[in-house]
């Protein structure tokens, strides 16, 4: 975030108070190597971004459990009466019965706390976003990295959720992210630290061969994609197979026919390497965090 940003048209729009809170919280001491910020729901979610605004990660909750679009700005609404209740957000616009105000005449205006209003829009404003998707036996779990390049150093929004539609925030130092995925790919299993030649199966074949079925006994299978913001890269994905404490990497290279996927055992060392190349390969021009080999 080395500019206030410029949120695309169907996203909230931010003043620069919001983009000031967002930076507070982003840049605060960090005691440990992550720190929890907030739990927030799917509803609760989309209704601090505006019922309006297309959501920026899956509501899984909300889609299983309101389809519609009548019954997803109930569950909306209801999360906002909800949140205002605790005293999370407040609002002009709430009457007390005890006095004779015309409130209900007042401008509508909400004002939630620094954690949720700084995340709102940590989410919507980083210089690129690290997409984690984990399937095991046990469904779909999330992780969103935010990544942020400010002042010659990485800062990261961590968000986690899976089908319950809970949504768990982190923040933590950019150092700490290749710990903290590796960790996320397989909670139950670990890494091994050997790593093994590639393979290359072509495409076209790779459905049948021997390297997919093999591939198919994995415990868990994590796609991992990076977009920027700025869009000046081309996506960065590959997809990370684990189970008895060995982690493949499958990545796909050429074009049309010319495509091959290459699979290959990798080691902690190797993969902490990767996603730390990946993460500096975000940095905006003149960040002061680009890659010096660069």
């Amino acid at each position: 975030m080395t500019s206030a940003p410029q949120p695309p048209s169907s996203a909230p729009s931010f003043s620069a108070e919001d983009i000031q809170v967002a930076t507070d919280l982003l840049m605060q001491p960090l005691d440990g190597e992550v720190k929890e910020i907030v739990t927030l729901t799917d509803e609760e979610l989309m209704a601090l971004d505006g019922f309006q605004n297309d959501p920026l990660t899956p509501t899984p909750w909300v889609a299983e459990s309101a389809p519609g679009e009548e019954s997803r700005a109930l569950v909306t609404a209801a999360a906002m009466r909800s949140m205002i209740a605790r005293g999370i957000v407040t609002s002009a616009v709430v009457n007390d019965p005890r006095r004779d105000d015309a409130a209900g005449e007042e401008q509508a205006s909400m004002v939630a706390v620094p954690e949720l209003q700084g995340t709102a829009v940590l989410r919507r404003t980083s210089d690129a976003v690290m997409i984690a998707e984990r399937r095991t036996e046990r469904g779909t779990a999330y992780g969103y990295f935010y990544l942020f390049h400010m002042d010659g150093e990485v800062r990261v929004l961590w968000e986690v959720f899976d089908a319950t539609g809970f949504h768990l925030f982190f923040l933590m130092d950019g150092a700490a992210l290749p710990e903290q995925l590796i960790a996320f790919i397989d909670p139950a299993e670990g890494i091994g630290e050997t790593d093994e030649e590639p393979v290359e199966v072509p495409a076209s074949e790779f459905g049948s061969s021997p390297t997919a079925a093999r591939l198919a006994e994995s415990r868990a299978m994590t796609t991992i994609l990076v977009l920027e913001r700025e869009g000046a890269q081309e996506p960065t994905a590959f997809t990370l197979f684990s189970g008895g404490s060995r982690v493949a990497l499958m990545e796909e290279a050429g074009e049309g026919e010319d495509t091959v996927r290459r699979v290959g055992t990798v080691s902690r060392s190797t993969l902490e390497a990767l996603l730390q190349d990946v993460v500096a390969a975000t940095a905006p021009e003149g960040s002061g965090t680009e890659d010096p080999q660069e």
